[in-house]
């Protein structure tokens, strides 16, 4: 009778070690276990800017490169509808739209300053070297692929559409994906404002 009680009790032991393990390598693996992002880039009047930089306010980041032909440029004028929303909402000063490069090898800051003449006024983009940008995408858990080897002029990089909501304490508070129409954004974004 003792046998299953103990094989119980070791099972059970057992399940209490991994599921311990599991999440203090969870806390472990991100620094404060609070979803919070780091970055040190160049922006498009090539100044170093950190996660630092915008604490205290909300940001919307977006990850995409200047040459891409559909998702991109469908998400910054989405992105650009939702900050002319939240600012004739009240919310002028509340959330800096950010565009990240995944393309450090053809977006230059001067190539990114360009682009963003074409969307809203407030945006910030940002550049760097693949080792830095391979760090903030790490920090975001997005991905960042590799540049071909065989470039072709025009060639794509297959990149996330999501928008990510920063609070302003630079930690992830939502996951917008690129489905979400322009009032869903918005709304999305002023439930947190």
């Amino acid at each position: 009778m003792k046998t299953p009680i103990i094989k119980s009790l070791i099972l059970f032991a057992l399940i209490l070690a991994v599921v311990s393990v599991t999440f203090v390598f969870a806390i472990l693996h991100h620094e404060d276990g609070e979803n919070r992002v780091s970055y040190s880039l160049i922006d498009q009047n090539e100044q170093r800017i950190s996660q630092k930089t915008y604490e205290g306010r909300y940001q919307l980041v977006f990850f995409g490169f200047t040459s891409c032909l559909a998702v991109c440029p469908l998400q910054m004028n989405k992105l650009t509808s939702v900050m002319n929303k939240l600012e004739s909402g009240g919310h002028k000063n509340q959330v800096t739209p950010i565009f990240i490069t995944v393309d450090p090898e053809r977006d230059s800051p001067q190539k990114i300053k360009e682009y963003l003449t074409f969307f809203h006024e407030k945006f910030v983009g940002l550049t760097g070297t693949r080792f830095a940008l391979q760090k903030t995408t790490d920090s975001f858990k997005t991905l960042l692929s590799k540049a071909p080897i065989n470039q072709e002029k025009n060639y794509q990089i297959t990149h996330s559409s999501v928008v990510y909501l920063l609070d302003p304490d630079n930690r992830i508070i939502d996951f917008i994906p690129f489905a979400e129409g322009t009032d869903g954004m918005s709304e999305r974004i002023e439930s947190f404002l």
